[in-house]
């Protein structure tokens, strides 16, 4: 069980959970032959918009999408950094598979709040498809208040309910991406489901998890918060029950990968999580759980776990390249006791 958070910051959501489509899987893991790796996954921690970056990263693992390589981005793709339009483009051109960080999701909201703000502010394209604000009236965008943004009045009514708006640097992102990117990120899941064939040996278990943030222990996928899958840091346990949890965004003194790795323990068909948002901490290698937010976007390298098959068995590798772009100052905290700099 999970304490619920308040969702309606949530931008609706088209996808909770998507497989990995076989013909997308390494053609070598859906052989039964034991040869030779023929194609692999290349699971890149968060971009944040550092796209000399990703390229340096795909160059030093020798990304080949003819050969059956798949990039997938374990989400936070843009914002704060300096080309995030060059990054989806990037990641729409390979064909890659991606779920939504909480940086897409702040990124979608400020597409949405703009284009309600009328001819002032509105995207030059447009949003399509998309409501003109989340569906519950009452939903707060992360930001400031309406009445200290300098907004038209007609932007206040148009967002009746809400209380705050984007950051500055979040619209900014929001404008500088095309209908088609801003499309594309909407569409993006919030987990990605990679079922591993039976005929291959895997530390991995049964199924890999690519999520932004994280997951609670002891909840299917599919009753997981949308929250915290985008949020969450670390975990308490419930006084009184040492089977359920409640979640956290703050970076706490363990991450929630010690208890899912407890947890994986004790269960038959393992699940391992690939996951990002915790730059604090860098890279995170637990037994059924990989952390790849190693804090490229601060100055720190950006980290990519490549997956292959060598004769029949798993074959797991972390690649890491140095920041190659100009990078950012972390943020402040953003509440009070808070003592993650990093968000």
């Amino acid at each position: 069980m999970t304490t619920k958070k308040d969702t309606v910051n949530i931008f609706p959501i088209k996808t909770l959970i998507s497989d990995l489509p076989d013909d997308l899987l390494p053609r070598s893991l859906t052989s039964s032959e034991n040869g030779p790796a023929s194609g692999r996954l290349i699971i890149v921690g968060d971009v944040h918009g550092m796209r000399q970056s990703l390229e340096a990263l795909l160059d030093k693992v020798s990304f080949d999408k003819q050969k059956g390589d798949h990039l997938i981005l374990v989400g936070d793709l843009v914002n704060k950094g300096p080309d995030s339009p060059g990054v989806v483009d990037l990641a729409i051109k390979l064909g890659a598979s991606a779920v939504r960080g909480n940086h897409e999701n702040a990124v979608l909201n400020a597409a949405a709040y703009i284009n309600a703000a009328g001819d002032s502010l509105q995207h030059s394209e447009g949003l399509i498809g998309s409501p003109p604000v989340p569906d519950n009236p009452e939903a707060d965008l992360p930001g400031e208040t309406v009445r200290d943004a300098g907004i038209p009045d007609k932007c206040a009514s148009a967002t009746a309910g809400t209380s705050k708006k984007p950051s500055p640097a979040t619209q900014n992102t929001a404008l500088a991406l095309s209908t088609h990117q801003l499309d594309w990120l909407s569409g993006l899941p919030l987990m990605l489901r990679i079922k591993l064939p039976q005929n291959i040996t895997s530390s991995f278990g049964d199924t890999l998890v690519v999520v932004h943030a994280g997951l609670v222990p002891n909840i299917p996928l599919e009753d997981q918060d949308p929250y915290y899958l985008l949020h969450i840091r670390s975990l308490t346990r419930t006084p009184g029950d040492g089977d359920e949890f409640i979640p956290a965004e703050t970076t706490g003194e363990e991450s929630w990968v010690m208890e899912w790795d407890q947890w994986q323990d004790k269960v038959a068909s393992k699940t391992t999580v690939i996951f990002g948002h915790d730059a604090k901490r860098r890279l995170q290698l637990g037994r059924y759980a990989i952390g790849l937010d190693s804090g490229c976007l601060y100055g720190n390298k950006l980290s990519a776990l490549v997956i292959a098959t060598v004769d029949g068995e798993v074959d797991k590798q972390i690649v890491q390249v140095e920041c190659a772009d100009t990078p950012v100052a972390p943020t402040l905290p953003v509440k009070e006791g808070d003592k993650t700099a990093v968000q």
